[in-house]
């Protein structure tokens, strides 16, 4: 569908039908061939075979196809997906946040305060009690303690007393396996004395994507026959009252934690972190030595810095965010956000039912051959520029559509492969078009070049001079082929007719017009010496058969060198240019006559004129007179008539280049809109 323009297999396909085409036949005849020259011979049956079996055709076809797919459903442009998956990501927040969120920063000014990290447990302890005391829900410690402390015993007290407080602990790198996540063992082990006294105790493992950044976390680990879950999906179970044995996992897909409750996974069983906004932005921030400053100045009936009340049934995350922390990473959202917002973001978005959904595999390759289609359709149908705006607006309501979907309903669909995909396909789509109409204009502009030859056939092959005449013609078509025509007609008795005509219409139909004129004339002035009967006949003989609309005006003259007169009739034409000795450039036309072909019976007026030594007569065609430079200016009659004035002491040849040398600078490297003929017939002593 996609690339088959272009592929091995059509190239293939297309260089076998052409060898069968030209192959030669030959019948009762034994053609000697050595090893080497078989080859092609063999491959020939072969290649026929395959063309003619539909299935390996279609096989064929089906390949480039194939692979495109495929592309999209093993996500091989994952890391640049990734990147507009960002990108919706920060146009998207900020989203809802729970009120119920606070977040206790272990920042520099508490390390200022309290001294060098890490911090002594005491103060852990107190702040358990404190926010114990306020009424806290729940306090979530984003630090792992795995080295024992004489101190644990004073903050597992705490912790088992106020029995709201969460630790955290790091697993072996987990596997995937069949339908769950298996790890070996831990990788930082919570002290058993704060294991026991805890509420609750997760994992923080957060999963790194290929450029680093954290997105998705794995909400349940198996390890050693137990399930260990996400220490904020933990929390959440908790504060939302829900068993783990009411949990149940639909494999990579999703969590329902209750039947109001689902929590939508990734397809591969990750949980997509809905980042609420940026991390100085997300929830309400409290310094962690300001809290236990508070506590210190209400005993000393001092104002606090902090009012502790307000930790009253809220949910403590705390975590080390001082400037060096090691505990950062890269999100969507900012190069740098600590693991503590990441765990409150999680517990967010389950409290606010507000989930990230990615699109599965098999959609997305529904929505990336439609619209691969449309788009080849378009490219290969509508004209070029109406297929360049159908694609550019097809890109752009696709791209509006899912930008739309995720910002309002959090679908993630794919959008960087279906766009990279649908514009090479409209590149490549356009390239074979172009490549193809090449070729044809190639063939065409072959079949031109013969026609120009059989056409200039139909045109003396020789200009005639005549006693007592001398004769320059020059003729440029606009295009390949042209309607303008010229003849000379010896006529013997010192008679020569000099003819030239213009059809209207420009290329192939006026070329084919001229073609038939020529032979019609030629018949019609065979021996006849009136130039009136000749276009009488002519005429009869045009006008009577179907011409297509089209028509053509001329001029005939007759010249009698022998006499010293001229004959003229015009069809239409323009007026004769008549240069003298004795008198100025004048303009000299038959009147009456109408062009050849439009209506039969059309009578036909004829002038005599006396001709002398060094008269000189001008015949031309309009793209001479209406030839236009690059200002749209027009050549006109009046300056062909200067140019023969100006050098009517030259031959006829000497005329004809200084007009058509005139011509042409005139032009410039403006566009030949219309053929150009001119024909000088000068007169010259017997």
């Amino acid at each position: 569908m996609i690339i088959w323009l272009m592929s091995p297999a059509a190239l293939f396909t297309d260089s076998i039908q052409t060898s069968r085409l030209r192959a030669p036949t030959t019948t009762g005849k034994k053609i000697p061939t050595s090893p080497r020259k078989d080859i092609p011979a063999l491959c020939l049956p072969l290649a026929s075979s395959i063309l003619s079996n539909r299935v390996l055709r279609g096989f064929l076809a089906a390949v480039p196809v194939l692979i495109a797919l495929s592309l999209s459903y093993f996500r091989v442009f994952e890391p640049y997906e990734l990147q507009t998956y960002d990108w919706r990501c920060q146009l998207r927040v900020p989203r809802p946040m729970s009120k119920d969120i606070v977040l206790i920063d272990i920042a520099d000014d508490s390390v200022e305060k309290l001294g060098q990290w890490p911090f002594s447990r005491k103060y852990h302890s107190a702040l358990i009690d404190i926010l114990g005391e306020a009424g806290a829900k729940a306090l979530l410690f984003d630090i792992l303690f795995v080295e024992p402390s004489d101190e644990d015993a004073l903050m597992a007290h705490s912790a088992h007393a106020k029995n709201n407080v969460y630790f955290c602990e790091a697993l072996a790198e987990p596997k995937s396996e069949k339908d769950r996540f298996v790890s070996a063992g831990f990788l930082a082990p919570l002290v058993e004395s704060c294991k026991k006294a805890a509420r609750g105790v997760g994992f923080v493992n957060v999963k790194a994507d290929v450029d680093g950044k954290r997105r998705r976390v794995i909400p349940m680990i198996s390890m050693e026959g137990n399930n260990i879950y996400q220490l904020s999906f933990q929390l959440a179970l908790d504060v939302l009252d829900i068993k783990k044995g009411d949990v149940v996992m639909d494999p990579k897909r999703s969590m329902r934690l209750s039947k109001a409750l689902e929590v939508p996974l990734d397809g591969e069983g990750y949980f997509l972190v809905n980042y609420a906004s940026r991390w100085r932005d997300s929830f309400q921030h409290y310094s962690y030595a300001d809290i236990l400053t508070s506590y210190v100045q209400i005993i000393d009936r001092e104002k606090p810095a902090v009012d502790l009340k307000c930790f009253k049934d809220k949910i403590c995350f705390v975590g080390f965010t001082a400037t060096g922390a090691t505990d950062t990473n890269a999100t969507p959202l900012e190069p740098v956000y600590p693991m503590m917002g990441i765990h409150a973001n999680i517990l967010n978005s389950i409290l606010q039912r507000d989930f990230i959904r990615r699109v599965d595999r098999f959609p997305n390759l529904v929505v990336l051959a439609l619209l691969v289609f449309l788009v080849l359709y378009g490219a290969l149908r509508l004209k070029p520029l109406t297929a360049f705006r159908v694609t550019i607006l097809t890109l752009c309501l696709f791209t509006t559509v899912v930008v739309f979907i995720f910002y309002h309903w959090g679908i993630w669909a794919d959008l960087f492969y279906p766009c990279m995909l649908a514009i090479l396909t409209y590149v490549i789509s356009t390239l074979s078009r172009v490549l193809y109409e090449m070729k044809k204009r190639e063939l065409i502009e072959n079949e031109l070049k013969v026609a120009s030859q059989i056409q200039k056939s139909f045109l003396p092959a020789a200009v005639p001079q005549p006693p007592g005449l001398d004769i320059a013609v020059y003729m440029k078509p606009a295009k390949a082929v042209g309607g303008d025509l010229y003849a000379f007609i010896p006529l013997g008795n010192g008679q020569i007719g000099v003819m030239l005509g213009d059809v209207s219409g420009k290329g192939t139909p006026a070329a084919l017009f001229m073609a038939k004129t020529v032979s019609e004339f030629k018949f019609s002035a065979h021996e006849r010496t009136d130039p009136v009967e000749v276009l009488s006949n002519l005429n009869h003989s045009i006008a009577s058969e179907s011409t297509g609309g089209l028509f053509v005006t001329l001029t005939y003259v007759i010249f009698d060198t022998a006499h010293r007169k001229l004959w003229m009739s015009s069809a239409g034409h323009l007026p004769m240019v008549v240069a003298t000795l004795s008198a100025p450039v004048t303009l000299v036309n038959a009147e009456g006559g109408m062009p050849i072909g439009v209506m039969d019976g059309v009578s036909f007026e004829k002038i005599e004129k006396t001709i002398r030594s060094g008269d000189c007569f001008v015949l031309y065609s309009d793209g001479v007179s209406e030839a236009r430079n690059r200002k749209k200016d027009e050549f006109g009659i009046e300056a062909l008539q200067k140019i023969i004035q100006e050098h009517h002491d030259l031959n006829a040849q000497g005329i004809l280049d200084a007009a058509v040398g005139c011509l042409n600078r005139f032009m410039g490297k403006a566009d030949q809109h219309d053929d150009i003929t001119l024909l000088i017939v000068k007169v010259q002593a017997t």
